[in-house]
């Protein structure tokens, strides 16, 4: 039976070494298709990246800090390249820095308040993996020489389930079930889902030590901000970059009033706990959304517009392609791009894959008409739609050449 690669008409040899897109110095089509993201790449949008910078300083401070930016522009605009590519920059400081963050994605329109908890929580275990630890629990336990160290933890229950799991370290444990199997990983595997708001049975909950289930997002959140916070008092996890995407589809998603404004009342909450004084953890927040979904939020949750500061003046308005000058610059960022991660031997200059006429078919192909916008800005290029123009032309290219006669 024929295997996928001869049915596509290629051998993995091929597939790295294809001879149209070598003689211009790529592996690959240069240019992502179907909306796909290269996070370290990001053209044209100094502005907005320059307020990330200046906040992600701030809730660097010494004293935990709580910051957040509102990112607008229009449907296919470049919003979650824009959130991906500070992902990916947050993520390489953190491999450098001895102040790692957590770092979340969020869909707001899919997801619930309480599922957000659970994926800080999560992301913070993948960020404490760094420092060579299991996971953030572990790495707590582990930093306290002192069960009395846990008595800073304020939540009743959270503490109890803290000293539970200081105690279950030590090689003097006695197991709290019969079989003597709930030792230190089982009951942290336990603390975990209780921490993520599921149903513990009776005897999960005795030996946990237990009374209640968390069984809402803000009792969910109260607990994690005191993790956080205790956290980044013993140096494991200095804060968390959350990013909210398509804001918008909270309220396009057919849900009811009182479902969106529960969400957008625990998010709030959030916001407002992690820190409180002098205490609490660095959280810098970043919610991209249309303009009509801006709206929406204002509309529903003032308070919460401000905090996720998507006023004029303080928000990041993303810059669309405006001329085919600037087709050049993104299509030259891409190519360039890929010569570099190609790094095919070459003792000459590439020849130019794209013609000023295969720019201004990808410009008129992906320019649309946002009335949305004010009217002298009606007229936008849509990047993800232009990538794919550009895409698109290179395959068509490529085609052309291997098709036999």
């Amino acid at each position: 039976m024929a295997s996928l690669a001869e049915l596509l008409g290629e051998s993995p040899e091929q597939r790295d070494d294809d001879p149209f897109y070598a003689r211009y110095g790529f592996k690959r089509n240069p240019f992502p298709a179907a909306r796909t993201i290269i996070e370290e790449l990001l053209y044209n949008q100094k502005t907005a990246l320059d307020k990330f910078v200046s906040l992600v300083r701030e809730v660097l401070s010494d004293d935990p800090q709580r910051r957040a930016l509102g990112i607008q522009g229009g449907t296919g605009g470049g919003k979650t390249h824009f959130l991906r590519h500070c992902q990916y920059l947050m993520r390489e400081f953190r491999q450098t820095t001895n102040r790692p963050f957590a770092v979340v994605e969020i869909l707001a329109g899919s997801s619930s308040a309480s599922n957000l908890v659970k994926e800080v929580l999560r992301e913070a275990d993948e960020a404490v993996k760094l420092s060579g630890e299991y996971d953030l629990l572990t790495a707590l336990v582990r930093s306290c020489e002192d069960v009395r160290e846990l008595d800073a933890i304020k939540q009743a229950e959270l503490r109890n389930v803290l000293r539970l799991l200081f105690n279950a370290s030590q090689a003097n444990f006695v197991a709290p079930d019969r079989d003597g199997r709930m030792t230190f990983e089982p009951l942290r595997d336990l603390a975990k889902k209780w921490l993520g708001g599921a149903a513990l049975s009776n005897t999960e909950k005795r030996h946990l030590g237990v009374f209640a289930r968390l069984s809402s997002a803000a009792m969910m959140t109260r607990n994690m901000t005191e993790i956080l916070a205790f956290s980044r008092k013993k140096g494991i996890l200095f804060g968390v970059l959350l990013c909210l995407d398509e804001v918008e589809t909270l309220f396009a998603g057919g849900y009811s009033s009182a479902k969106i404004q529960g969400y957008l009342q625990d998010l709030r909450y959030l916001f407002d706990e992690a820190v409180r004084g002098a205490e609490g953890y660095s959280l810098l927040l970043l919610a991209a959304s249309t303009p009509q979904g801006a709206l929406n939020l204002r509309n529903y949750n003032y308070p919460l517009f401000q905090r996720l500061s998507f006023e004029e003046g303080s928000r990041a308005d993303l810059l669309p392609i405006s001329d085919q000058a600037e087709v050049r610059g993104i299509a030259d960022l891409y190519i360039n791009y890929e010569r570099t991660r190609a790094k095919l031997p070459s003792t000459k200059n590439w020849p130019d894959i794209l013609t000023d006429e295969d720019l201004e078919n990808a410009y008129h192909t992906a320019t649309t008409i946002d009335r949305t916008l004010a009217p002298t800005q009606m007229r936008r290029v849509n990047q993800g739609q232009l990538l794919q123009a550009l895409h698109q032309i290179v395959e068509s290219k490529r085609e052309d050449e291997v098709r036999p006669d």
